[in-house]
């Protein structure tokens, strides 16, 4: 049986198709006699043998006998065994494929795992940096980032962060240069300059952090064009992403280092390609139905996942954490359905989130940047 775990995503992906992402956990449960095999979540104790082997949410304890027998090896392996010669401990390692297991279940596949990433035990993002140390914080990208009504400015996701990164690292300068309305090429064309031009501001170790794209794609949804020229366009999107991002990891521009996180594009169907499913979808020239657009968002988000795996960045997995909490999410004949009571994460602007949305997506990035 698949349990759908609680998912959130950030960009300003708009008029797309939204995937969602759940852990897929055997219900089986394991034995308590000792070589006996447990293959639920947590994974069967072993007795005076050896441990049960944990489904591929946790592994299972080592058994407690003379021989203490190995843990399971799950997306967080169990504890070795405490018998005279304890068994080893679980491996942990999970795959984004196994995070999306239960809705994978459509006519929309994406595969982060084949682009070379590391995926986060969480599920809510990839894990290939050791953040700590940090001395700067700067924020980066659209009106996701930088916030907007009617959520209350001390509720934005930027406000969030800002006050648990100050927490984590006492002392720590952060700078904003967010803008609402920006594009990819605004990272490189203005918000990096403004923000880094300084030398001196370069030389202490930095996290940036980055939610772009959405207005790129929503730009495509607007005009609904072929899918092959739709594909290229969004292409092109991912190309200048890919500058900024390998910018800001270079060490040569950032001597102390650079830790870099941003998000992958989200929308607000529900993977139901309506366009139209927000009341005032109107007002920001999106109508209708796109179905193009879930290859399109597809493609662009696979895109940025090989930045990550490339560059040594990590991305937040906002896109599947925000599916099933759209315009459309009582759906249940859609892939990211989470239940009669899933709570909207869509504010009346149709692209920006909730207070919750704002909450959840802020727990994303700290997830990410906490393993």
């Amino acid at each position: 049986m698949a349990r759908k775990r609680s998912l959130s995503l950030g960009s300003m992906g708009v008029g797309i198709l939204a995937l969602g992402c759940g852990a897929l956990l055997v219900t089986a449960c394991g034995s308590d006699s000792g070589s006996d095999t447990g293959t639920n979540a947590n994974g069967g104790s072993g007795g005076s043998g050896n441990g049960g082997t944990g489904g591929e949410s946790e592994g299972g304890m080592g058994g407690t006998g003379a021989q203490g027998g190995s843990a399971g090896a799950g997306a967080q392996g169990g504890a070795a065994g405490s018998g005279a010669t304890g068994g080893n401990g679980g491996s942990g390692a999970v795959t984004s494929n196994d995070c999306f297991a239960d809705i994978q279940d459509g006519l929309i596949v994406w595969d982060y795992d084949v682009q070379g990433i590391t995926t986060g035990s969480h599920c809510h993002g990839t894990n290939h940096q050791d953040i700590q140390g940090i001395e700067r914080i700067v924020y980066l990208g659209d009106s996701i980032m930088n916030g907007t009504p009617p959520t209350p400015s001390a509720e934005f996701v930027r406000t969030q962060l800002d006050t648990a990164l100050k927490t984590k690292f006492p002392g720590v300068e952060t700078k904003s240069c967010a803008v609402n309305g920006a594009r990819n090429d605004d990272l490189m064309k203005s918000q990096i300059p403004n923000c880094f031009g300084d030398a001196d501001v370069r030389n202490v170790k930095t996290l940036t952090l980055v939610i772009s794209g959405g207005n790129d794609i929503a730009a495509i949804a607007r005009d609904k064009p072929e899918l092959a020229a739709a594909q290229a366009e969004a292409n092109g999107y991912v190309d200048v992403m890919r500058e900024a991002i390998t910018y800001l990891k270079d060490a040569t521009n950032f001597p102390m280092g650079n830790d870099v996180v941003f998000a992958n594009v989200y929308e607000y169907t529900d993977t139901s390609a309506d366009l139209s499913s927000c009341p005032t979808a109107g007002l920001a020239g999106l109508s209708g139905t796109w179905l193009s657009g879930a290859a399109v968002l597809v493609g662009m988000n696979e895109g940025y996942a090989k930045i990550a795996a490339d560059t040594g960045a990590d991305m937040v997995f906002m896109m599947e954490q925000f599916c099933g909490h759209g315009y459309r999410r009582d759906r249940m004949d859609l892939q990211c359905y989470r239940g009669p009571n899933a709570e909207q994460w869509f504010d009346i602007t149709c692209i920006h989130p909730t207070p919750a949305g704002h909450t959840a997506l802020a727990g994303f990035f700290m997830d990410v940047i906490e393993e």
